[in-house]
């Protein structure tokens, strides 16, 4: 019987690598999306024809409420099963309190956490309905702490994590396990992130980027044997950066250049080839 996962806000990012990534271990894939249609379908197709694996595109906005629900609606229509939910689909978008706008913050908040947090119900629901002893991933974010512009989109990072724990506890007694990961700088590749990693990688303690691919063996790992009495954690994935306690230069040597990702670069390369 075929394993199948479902990654939400997979049409594009960190997504689109996490969902290569268990293509490549031998799941069958949901893609959901919100607004990369197009480009969530041209991932479907090329990972069904590099692998053999069914990969199927799922549309559901998400900025509104009901998303959650209507993407499991048609989730459940085609797979009889899922063994591992990724909450990804988030916006970064960021404003400080005094200028916050409610739309804003709906936005935020709708796509961010309220969908979030349903789409956990739902996948929940699913699990126990076909007696699935399941795993659950959120991704959160390193940025859950009061950082001036980012007001919004770290309330609701930080929401993630304490959802994590409360719903790890609710479906301890289904054999569903459910972590979250909080990376920091992630190499998506999108342009939109071009022109940061000079700046950026001076001040991570180990120099470097979270590879999407990363991520997803993570995720492999978090619903393998080796973690079967892991569930509520949360897991930083961002070279040290919340362990700093004082200004970046006191552990990110000016003298020593930034490290690209080779290594990881030319696994991503292999991983494609596979």
């Amino acid at each position: 019987m075929n394993k199948v996962a479902l990654v939400t806000g997979a049409g594009s990012g960190l997504g689109r690598g996490i969902a290569r990534t268990l293509v490549n271990a031998g799941y069958d894939i949901g893609i959901h999306t919100g607004s990369s249609e197009e480009r969530a379908r041209s991932l479907a197709a090329e990972l069904a024809g590099e692998s053999g694996r069914r990969a199927e595109v799922f549309v559901a906005d998400f900025s509104r409420p009901g998303g959650a629900e209507r993407l499991f609606e048609s989730f459940a229509g085609v797979f009889d099963r899922l063994d591992i939910f990724v909450n990804n689909a988030g916006v970064t978008m960021g404003e400080r309190i005094i200028n916050m706008t409610e739309e804003l913050w709906d936005t935020i908040n709708n796509i961010n956490w309220r969908n979030a947090f349903f789409c956990v119900k739902e996948a929940a629901k699913l699990m126990i309905a076909r007696k699935i002893s399941g795993s659950m991933v959120l991704i959160s974010s390193n940025q859950h702490n009061s950082i001036g512009g980012n007001v919004p989109y770290a309330l609701v990072k930080d929401s993630l994590v304490k959802l994590t724990a409360h719903a790890a506890m609710q479906f301890a007694r289904y054999g569903i396990r459910v972590n979250c990961i909080a990376p920091g700088w992630v190499n998506t590749g999108e342009k939109r992130m071009e022109g940061w990693f000079d700046s950026s990688v001076k001040e991570i303690p180990l120099h470097r980027w979270v590879e999407p691919a990363e991520i997803g063996r993570w995720i492999l790992f978090l619903n393998g044997p080796d973690a079967a009495s892991l569930t509520g954690q949360t897991i930083e994935l961002d070279g040290g950066v919340r362990l700093m306690t004082g200004r970046p230069e006191y552990y990110c040597s000016p003298e020593e250049p930034p490290r690209k990702n080779a290594n990881d670069t030319e696994r991503s390369r292999r991983e494609k080839k596979e």
